[in-house]
C-alpha cells in the first residue's frame, strides 16, 4: 500500500523553489558588503565580526535555512544580537533600507518578497530583544 508523503514535504520543496543556494549567497555577500561600507554600519559590523569569513558562512547558512529550508544554521542570533551596544532605531532602519535595496537587486522577485519579509520581522524581534535587555522600562 503506498501512502502520500507528509504535508510538509509540499512546503520544503517549494521553499527550495524560491530561489538557488547561489542566490543566497549573493544575498549575504551583496548585502554584507554594502553594510560594511556604510558610515552608519560599517562601524558597528567592523566592531562585532572578528572574522568575516567564517561569519558570511554563518549568514549563508542562516538565511539558506529561512529561504530554502536547509536547516544548516543552529545558532541563537537573538541572544547574540542582544548584547550588542549602542544600537538604535535608525540602524535597523538603514539595515533594512540596505537589504532591501540589495534584493531589489538580485532580480527574482519571489526571493526578494520571501526574504524582505523574513527581514522585517527579524528587525522588529532583534530591536525588541535589544530594548528589553538595554533600555529596561521603555517600549520597544
Amino acid at each position: 500500500m503506498k501512502t502520500a508523503p507528509p504535508p510538509h514535504i509540499h512546503i520544503l520543496k517549494s521553499r527550495t523553489e524560491i530561489c538557488t543556494e547561489a542566490e543566497v549567497a549573493r544575498l549575504v555577500h551583496t548585502f554584507y558588503a554594502a553594510a560594511r561600507e556604510d558610515a552608519m554600519l560599517g562601524p558597528v559590523f567592523g566592531r562585532e565580526v572578528q572574522d568575516w569569513d567564517e561569519h558570511l558562512a554563518t549568514l549563508v547558512d542562516f538565511w539558506s535555512g529561512l529561504l530554502r529550508g536547509t536547516m544548516r544554521y543552529h545558532g541563537k542570533p537573538l541572544a547574540q544580537h542582544a548584547q550588542m551596544e549602542h544600537l538604535t532605531p535608525c540602524m535597523f532602519r538603514r539595515w533594512l533600507t540596505l537589504f532591501f535595496a540589495t534584493t531589489e537587486s538580485l532580480g527574482n522577485p519571489a526571493l526578494q518578497e520571501k526574504a524582505d519579509a523574513i527581514a522585517l520581522r527579524i528587525a522588529e524581534r532583534l530591536w525588541k530583544s535589544f530594548a528589553e535587555s538595554h533600555l529596561p522600562g521603555q517600549p520597544a
